[in-house]
C-alpha cells in the first residue's frame, strides 16, 4: 500500500470506528427495547409519526412522480400548500436519499436507518475534530468520545424522534472541525471547499445548524483566546476572519433556498409568544448524569459518565496552560449559563421562542463537555486532584440528584460503576504494568462507555415512551387504505382523501388529496380559513381536523374518501375495516362563476362555507334552552352551562333549534367541551376535558347531529362535566336539495379542459360572458395569474378560494405558484457564488507571493493506547 494512502486510513479508522459504534449502540438499544424494527413495540413518537414519517413518504412520492405536486408545491394536504418550506423544515437532510432506496412500506424503516446514520455521522466528526484539536491523545479514547457525543442523551431523546435535529448535531463538530482547518492552514482548499460543506449543512436543516454555527463560533474564539504568546493577536484575528467569510458565503450559497423559507416561517401560522421559565439547577444539572430522560422539560445534557469525569478534570489539570484552563472553563460555564437567560435563550432559538422543548441547543453543551474533557485527557492526568477532583463532584451531583424526577434507576446503576471502571483504568495505566494489562484496562473502559451509552439509550426511550405515544409503522391498514384511495384516483378531475384514521397527515403518508395537514410552516391564511369553514384543529392551528361535511366536500371536490367506524358499517364508534365512501354531488375542481360574488350572512362556519359554495343551504337558527334538572342555563349569544354543586357527573343539557323537516343539522362549537349526541342513540365527544387551550390550541370540528324530524324540531343533548361555554347559533340545518341545485350549477359552468401541474394550473375556457374562474384551493401569497397570455398578476381571492377575474371571450388561464423570496434568495446566492469565484482568484495570486504559514503546528498523531 502506498505510504500517502496508508498514512490516509490511518487517520480516518479512528473516525470510521467511532462512526460505527455510535451506530450500532443505538440499534442494539432497539432491539433490547424491541423497538422497531425488531419488535412489535413502535418506535415513531410524537412528531416522528405525525410528521416525519408522512412527509418521507411525501417527498419519495415526489421524486418518484407518484404525488400531485413537485418540491414547490403539495396538492396532497390542505387542499393545495407549499412544500419548500415544510422540505427545509422536514426532510431536507442529506440523508434523505435512503427513503429513495427502500420500497414504499418500508419508510419507517427508512428513517429509523436516517436516525442511524445521522448518530454514526456525529460521532464520526467529533472524533475527527477531536483528533485533529490534540493529535497527541489516546485514539481510542478519542472514539470513547465521539461516540458518548454521537450517543448523547439528546440525541436520543430530543432528537432521535425529531429526525432532522441530528443533523444539528452533525453539523456542530464539522464546522468547528473546518475552521481549525481555516485556522491551522492558510489553504486555498480550506477557504473553498467550507463554503460548500456550510451550505450543504444549512440546507440540511437551517434551525439547528444555526446552533451548531453559533456553538461552533464559540469554539473558535475559546481557541482564539487560549492560544499561547507565540501566536499574534494579528494572526488570531485574520483567521477568525477566514473562518467568518467562509461559513458566510457558505450560508449565502444556500439562500436560494434559505430566503423562501424563511419568508414561508413568516407567514405560517403565528404561536402564542411564550417567555423562558427556568428551571431548577438541580434539575438542570441532574440531565448531566446518563440514562437521565426529561424529553421537552429539561436539557439533554448528558454525555456519559467517563466524558463528564474528564470535562469536570480539565480546570484542575495542571499539565494545560492556565490560560487554556481559564478560557475554557469560562467557555462552558457561560454557555450553560446562557440557556437559563431570556435573552441568550432568545438568541440561541433565533428569537422565535419555541412552545415546547425550551433547551433545543443542548447537543451544543454536549459538545463542549466532550471537547473538554478530550483536551484534558490528551494532555495526560498524572496528578490524583485531576482524578480526585472530577471523581468527588460528580459522587456529589449523583448523590444531590438521586431523587431528582429526570434520573432513572439506569442512572443510579451505570454513574458509580463507570466511575469505578474510570478509576481503576487510571491507575492500571498508571502503573509500569505488562503492555497487555494496560491495554486491557483501556478496552474495559471504552467497552463499559458503549455499554453505558446502549443501556443508557434504552432507559431513556423507556421512560420518554410513558409520556409521549407513537404511531404503528406500516401495516396491513395502512397498505388497505393507500389501495382504496388509489384506486379511486382521479385527479385532478377531483380529490380523494384518505381520511385521518392512522395520522394528521394521512394525505402525505397514504397519497392522494385531503384536507388533513400538521406543519409548523403551514401558511395563517390557509389556517385561518379552514378554521372558518368549519376545521377542528390542534397545535394552535398549525393540525387541522377534517369536519367531513357536505359543503366542505362539495366546495373542494372531494368525490372519494375512505372512513372507518360506524360510518363505514361498524356499530356505534367500532372501527371496522376501512372502506370507499365516493361523492358524486361535488362540484369541479375548477369553476367559472359570475363576476358578482355571493356573500353569505349567517355566521361561521355556515356563512363562509356558504359564500365559497356560492349558495344559500342552511338555516341557522338560534338554540333554545329546554328544562334541564340539575343544569343551570344562561346567557344569550353565548349559552353558559353550569352543573348545580353536587349533580352527578356528567351532566345533561337539552335545547331546541326549528328548522325545515328533512333537512340535516350539524354542530359547530370549537370551544365546547363535553359530549353530544348524534342522531338520538350515541354519543360523541366535541371536545375532551382533558383538551389543551380550548379555542387556542385546540377546537372541534363541526359535526352532523341528525336529521331534522318530521315537526322540523332539532334536539341537542350535550353532557358536561363541568361549566361549558355554547354559542346560540351553533346549529346550522343544510338543505341537500339546496345543495344539490348549486353543485350543479356549479358543474354545467365548468371549463373545458384542467391541467394540474407540480405548482400550476392550466385551464381552457369555453369563451362566455365576464366572470370569475374559482380553483378549489385556499388562495396565499406566491400565486401569479394570466388570462389569455397576457402579463401575470397576484391572484384575487373568492370567499378565500383561488380566483382569476376574466373578461368576456377569455379562454385561458394560467397560474404558478412561486415560493415568496425566490428571487432575492436567487440573487443573494449568485452574489454568495460570485464572491467564492473573486476570492478564490484573489487567494490563487496571494499564493505565488507568500508561503503557506500555520499559526498552529499540527502535531504527529499517536494511535498508542496510551
Amino acid at each position: 500500500m502506498p505510504r500517502r494512502a496508508f498514512g490516509r486510513l490511518r487517520h480516518a479508522w479512528p473516525v470510521l470506528v467511532a462512526g460505527v459504534a455510535a451506530s450500532l449502540t443505538f440499534v442494539a438499544s432497539g432491539i433490547i427495547r424491541g423497538t422497531y424494527p425488531f419488535g412489535d413495540r413502535a418506535r415513531s413518537t410524537n412528531d416522528l409519526g405525525q410528521q416525519f414519517v408522512p412527509m418521507y413518504a411525501h417527498l419519495r412520492d415526489v421524486v418518484t412522480g407518484q404525488a400531485p405536486g413537485d418540491l414547490i408545491f403539495n396538492w396532497s394536504s390542505g387542499f393545495g400548500v407549499p412544500f419548500l418550506g415544510d422540505m427545509m423544515a422536514y426532510v431536507g437532510s442529506t440523508l434523505s436519499w435512503i427513503a429513495l432506496v427502500l420500497p414504499r412500506d418500508r419508510i419507517d424503516l427508512a428513517l429509523f436507518l436516517v436516525a442511524v446514520a445521522a448518530i454514526g455521522l456525529g460521532a464520526g466528526a467529533m472524533t475527527a475534530y477531536l483528533r485533529r484539536l490534540r493529535p497527541t491523545g489516546p485514539v481510542w479514547l478519542a472514539i470513547a468520545a465521539g461516540v458518548s457525543y454521537g450517543a448523547c442523551a439528546w440525541a436520543i431523546d430530543d432528537a432521535a424522534y425529531m429526525t432532522v435535529w441530528l443533523n444539528g448535531m452533525v453539523a456542530f463538530p464539522v464546522i468547528c472541525l473546518l475552521c481549525e482547518w481555516i485556522l491551522q492552514r492558510r489553504s486555498i482548499a480550506s477557504l473553498l471547499v467550507t463554503p460548500f460543506v456550510i451550505a450543504l449543512l444549512w440546507t440540511s436543516h437551517f434551525y439547528t445548524v444555526y446552533m451548531a454555527t453559533i456553538g461552533a463560533a464559540i469554539v473558535v474564539v475559546a481557541r482564539l483566546l487560549s492560544y499561547d504568546g507565540a501566536v499574534s493577536w494579528r494572526e488570531r484575528l485574520t483567521g477568525a476572519l477566514r473562518c467568518i467569510v467562509a461559513v458566510g458565503l457558505g450560508i449565502g450559497l444556500a439562500a436560494p433556498l434559505l430566503v423562501p423559507t424563511f419568508q414561508a416561517i413568516r407567514a405560517a401560522r403565528p404561536s402564542p409568544k411564550t417567555e423562558l421559565t427556568p428551571i431548577s439547577w438541580v434539575d438542570f444539572l441532574s440531565r448531566l448524569l446518563p440514562g437521565s430522560e426529561g424529553v421537552g422539560r429539561s436539557p439533554g445534557l448528558a454525555v456519559g459518565t467517563l466524558m463528564l469525569l474528564l470535562a469536570l478534570s480539565f480546570p484542575f489539570n495542571r499539565t494545560i496552560r492556565v490560560r487554556e484552563r481559564i478560557v475554557w472553563t469560562v467557555t462552558v460555564v457561560l454557555t450553560v449559563l446562557s440557556m437559563q437567560i431570556e435573552f441568550t435563550h432568545e438568541v440561541w432559538h433565533g428569537f422565535d421562542s419555541p412552545n415546547g422543548s425550551p433547551f433545543r441547543q443542548a447537543f451544543v453543551i454536549g459538545g463542549l463537555l466532550v471537547i473538554v474533557g478530550w483536551m484534558s485527557v490528551a494532555s495526560g492526568l498524572r496528578s490524583v486532584v485531576s482524578v480526585a477532583a472530577p471523581t468527588v463532584l460528580v459522587f456529589v451531583l449523583y448523590a444531590v440528584t438521586w431523587n431528582v424526577r429526570y434520573v432513572t434507576a439506569t442512572t443510579r446503576v451505570v454513574v458509580p460503576v463507570l466511575t469505578i471502571v474510570a478509576a481503576l483504568a487510571w491507575l492500571l495505566t498508571r502503573r509500569p504494568l505488562p503492555v497487555w494489562v494496560r491495554r486491557g484496562a483501556l478496552a474495559l473502559l471504552v467497552g463499559a462507555v458503549l455499554v453505558e451509552v446502549t443501556l443508557s439509550s434504552v432507559a431513556i426511550d423507556v421512560a420518554r415512551g410513558k409520556v409521549l405515544s407513537a404511531a404503528a409503522p406500516w401495516g396491513q391498514e395502512h397498505a388497505e387504505v393507500r389501495s382504496l384511495v388509489m384506486s379511486a384516483n382521479d385527479w385532478p378531475q377531483h380529490r380523494s382523501a384518505p381520511g385521518a384514521a392512522l395520522t394528521v397527515n394521512d394525505p402525505m403518508l397514504i397519497g392522494g388529496e385531503g384536507p388533513q395537514y400538521y406543519s409548523s410552516t403551514i401558511p395563517d391564511a390557509i389556517s385561518r380559513e379552514l378554521l372558518d369553514l368549519g376545521f377542528g384543529y390542534s397545535s394552535y392551528g398549525r393540525a387541522t381536523v377534517d369536519p367531513e361535511n357536505p359543503v366542505v366536500d362539495a366546495v373542494f371536490s372531494i368525490g372519494a374518501r375512505v372512513v372507518v367506524g360506524k360510518d363505514a358499517g361498524g356499530d356505534d364508534g367500532v372501527a371496522t375495516s376501512p372502506r370507499l365512501a365516493k361523492n358524486d354531488a361535488v362540484a369541479p375542481l375548477v369553476t367559472v362563476r359570475p363576476a358578482k360574488a355571493y356573500q353569505s350572512a349567517d355566521p361561521a362556519p355556515f356563512g363562509p362555507q356558504e359564500s365559497a359554495l356560492g349558495a344559500d343551504v342552511y338555516a341557522v337558527p338560534k338554540l333554545k334552552p329546554q328544562n334541564s334538572p340539575g343544569v343551570s342555563i344562561s346567557g344569550r349569544e353565548t349559552l353558559l352551562i353550569t352543573p348545580a354543586p353536587g349533580t352527578a357527573k356528567p351532566a345533561e343539557a337539552h335545547f331546541t333549534a326549528s328548522c325545515r323537516p328533512g333537512t340535516e343539522a350539524y354542530l359547530a362549537a370549537p370551544t365546547f367541551i363535553g359530549d353530544v349526541q348524534v342522531d338520538g342513540d350515541r354519543w360523541v365527544t366535541n371536545l375532551d376535558p382533558k383538551a389543551k387551550r380550548p379555542g387556542v390550541y385546540s377546537g372541534a370540528p363541526m359535526r352532523r347531529i341528525g336529521k331534522v324530524g318530521a315537526n322540523g324540531v332539532v334536539d341537542l343533548a350535550v353532557r358536561v362535566v363541568g361549566t361549558a361555554r355554547l354559542p346560540a347559533a351553533a346549529i346550522g340545518c343544510l338543505d341537500h336539495g339546496q345543495l344539490t341545485a348549486a353543485v350543479g350549477r356549479l358543474s354545467a359552468n365548468k371549463p373545458a379542459a384542467v391541467s394540474v401541474g407540480g405548482h400550476s394550473i392550466d385551464i381552457r375556457l369555453t369563451p362566455g360572458a365576464a366572470g370569475s374562474v374559482v380553483i378549489g384551493a385556499i388562495r396565499i401569497d406566491g400565486w401569479r395569474c394570466s388570462v389569455d397570455g397576457r402579463a401575470s398578476i397576484a391572484s384575487s381571492t373568492r370567499a378565500g378560494l383561488l380566483a382569476v377575474p376574466v373578461n368576456a371571450g377569455a379562454s385561458e388561464v394560467s397560474c404558478v405558484y412561486r415560493p415568496i423570496g425566490a428571487r432575492m434568495g436567487l440573487a443573494v446566492g449568485a452574489t454568495a457564488l460570485l464572491g467564492l469565484v473573486l476570492l478564490a482568484g484573489a487567494l490563487m495570486l496571494m499564493s505565488r507571493r507568500r508561503p503557506t504559514t500555520s499559526p498552529v503546528p499540527p502535531q504527529p498523531a499517536d494511535d498508542g493506547a496510551e
